[in-house]
């Protein structure tokens, strides 16, 4: 099993790994996304991290017109169904 959150360590913050929008949904000041850059280094050199910010920023522009949502600063909690016991 594959965890979507890690405990941020700074008091109840929260940073979320492998879903950038859900992470910005929920108020992630922070989201992890440099293995997706690595594994583009890796293939490609310079122009496989190109590639790849393409990739997540064309993810994430695709997801927020799915949402309904013009930038990412429309997000917040209620486009995410959380556990009831997670803090506010």
């Amino acid at each position: 099993m594959v965890f979507d959150y890690i405990d941020g360590g700074a008091e109840q913050e929260l940073t979320l790994r492998r879903n950038i929008v859900k992470a910005l949904s929920l108020g992630a000041k922070a989201v992890l996304s440099g293995r997706a850059f690595s594994y583009g280094l890796g293939a490609a050199g310079e122009p496989g991290v190109a590639r790849a910010i393409d990739i997540v920023r064309t993810d994430i522009v695709r997801t927020l017109n799915l949402l309904g949502c013009a930038s990412v600063s429309d997000l917040d909690r209620s486009y995410v169904s959380v556990p009831a016991d997670w803090p506010q």
